[in-house]
C-alpha cells in the first residue's frame, strides 16, 4: 500500500497537484511518525500503518476525489483504488478487533 501511495503522490506531482501530493504524503508521513512515537503499542495493520494512519489516508483520499476538478481519469483511478485498499484494511481490522 506505501507502494501504491507513493505512485499516487508522484503522479499528482507530475499533473501539477502539488498541494494534493504534498497533502497525500503529509498524511502518510504523520501517520508513520505517530506510529514510532507511540513505540508500536498501537495495534498495526497487516502492512504496518496504524488504524490512525489508515483513517488520515482514506480522508485524504476521498478529499482528492472530491476537490480536485482537473484531474485525470488515470489519477481518479488510482486515487480511488488506494481508497479502497484503505476501506479494506479498515475492516480487516476492525474484524480482528471484534471478539
Amino acid at each position: 500500500m506505501r507502494r501504491r501511495t507513493r505512485d499516487l503522490i508522484a503522479r499528482l506531482r507530475e499533473h501539477g497537484h502539488r498541494e494534493q501530493a504534498d497533502r497525500v504524503e503529509r498524511q502518510l508521513a504523520d501517520g508513520v511518525e505517530r506510529q514510532l512515537a507511540d513505540g508500536f503499542e498501537r495495534q498495526l495493520s497487516l502492512h504496518g500503518l496504524s488504524r490512525g494512519a489508515l483513517f488520515a489516508l482514506r480522508e485524504a483520499c476521498e478529499t482528492l476525489l472530491t476537490a480536485v476538478e482537473a484531474i485525470d481519469p488515470v489519477t481518479q483511478t488510482m486515487v480511488e483504488e488506494l481508497r479502497l485498499e484503505v476501506e479494506k484494511r479498515l475492516r480487516l481490522s476492525d474484524a480482528q478487533e471484534t471478539p
